[in-house]
């Protein structure tokens, strides 16, 4: 699972999830990133915020980056 955290106001993912703040998780796949991209859920409960779509965006930029590394 790839932690995603909202550090100071900003959502960042959170591959060692060591960050504080509070956090929630994907599942580290293509399909599961994509769906994060086009939901149309507006808050999420686990971050208690919204993320709009260019922050969902650079988050499922940097988990692709990764999953390619790997």
């Amino acid at each position: 699972m790839v932690r995603i955290a909202v550090v100071n106001g900003n959502v960042e993912v959170d591959f060692d999830a060591r960050q504080e703040g509070r956090g929630g998780y994907l599942h580290p796949t293509v399909e599961c990133v994509e769906r994060f991209v086009v939901s149309k859920v507006k808050v999420f409960r686990s971050l208690r915020r919204k993320i709009e779509r260019p922050e969902r965006d650079k988050i499922a930029a940097a988990i692709k980056l990764r999953l390619d590394r790997t």
